[in-house]
This record gives C-alpha cells, structure tokens and sequence, in this order.
C-alpha cells in the first residue's frame, strides 16, 4: 500500500531486489504508472479507480506472501482474504 510514496516505493523494490512479484496499490492512474514505469513494480492497483479485491486477485492469483502495511482501513481490508498461510505482514505508522 501507498506505493508511490517514499517508504512504499522502497520496500517495492527491495521485494523486487529479492526476486519477489511486487504488486503496488496508490491512488490514481499517474502514481501507478510511476509504480510500474519508474520503480518496476510489476503491477500497480488504482484504489481510485479498482475494486481493490478484484484486482489483487488478478495481480496475485496465488495470493500474498508477503504485505507491508501502510495504510490501514479498506486497503487492508481487501489484502487480508488474500494472505497465504504462513505469509507475513509488516505494519507502518
């Protein structure tokens, strides 16, 4: 979550670093665009636009290994469902 942002972006890329799929969720088509294009995430989620369930479900099929936890509230509530067993989440703020 707030994958444009400076902590956001960074934890994104370490995923990456470590050969991790890395799915960011921002808020609007230009921030998500700078998530894929800039930081090379490999899928970004408009909260602004998608139904963020559905979407992770397409961007993750095989669901959430891991979650760094920015935001809180509907976000959050959305990624929950889809958390593997044993998958790991890291809260900020």
């Amino acid at each position: 979550s707030a994958a444009s942002g400076a902590v956001g972006g960074v934890v994104g890329q370490l995923a990456r670093l470590a050969g991790c799929r890395a799915v960011g969720i921002a808020g609007g088509r230009d921030k998500c665009d700078y998530v894929v294009k800039e930081l090379k995430f490999d899928a970004c989620i408009d909260y602004k636009s998608q139904d963020v369930s559905k979407a992770l479900k397409e961007a993750a099929p095989q669901g959430v290994d891991g979650y760094f936890e920015n935001v809180g509230g509907a976000i959050m509530d959305a990624v929950l469902p889809r958390m593997n067993a044993f998958g790991r989440i890291a809260l900020c703020g």
